[in-house]
C-alpha cells in the first residue's frame, strides 16, 4: 500500500461578507467539495491566470466553436 504524502498546513481565519459565504457554501455544495477546497482551485485559476497575463495572453472562456465568449479582466 502506498504511503501518502503529509503536506505542511496552516490554519486561516478570514472575515467575509454573509453574501460572499452564501456564494462559497452553494459552490462547495454543487461541486461536492469542501469550501477550503473551493478557495483552494480559485486561487489555482487566479495564479494561472495571473501567470497568462504575464505572457501577453487573453483569459477567458471560449464557447464549443472556439470563440471568445467571456474574457476575464481584472485577474
Amino acid at each position: 500500500m502506498a504511503k501518502k504524502e503529509t503536506v505542511d498546513k496552516v490554519k486561516l481565519s478570514l472575515e467575509i461578507p454573509v453574501e460572499i459565504n452564501e456564494r462559497l457554501e452553494q459552490m462547495a455544495k454543487e461541486l461536492g467539495s469542501t469550501k477550503s477546497d473551493v478557495l483552494r482551485r480559485a486561487l489555482a485559476l487566479t495564479e494561472a491566470a495571473h501567470q497568462a497575463r504575464k505572457q501577453n495572453k487573453i483569459v477567458g472562456v471560449l464557447n464549443q466553436d472556439m470563440q471568445l465568449e467571456k474574457e476575464f479582466i481584472g485577474i
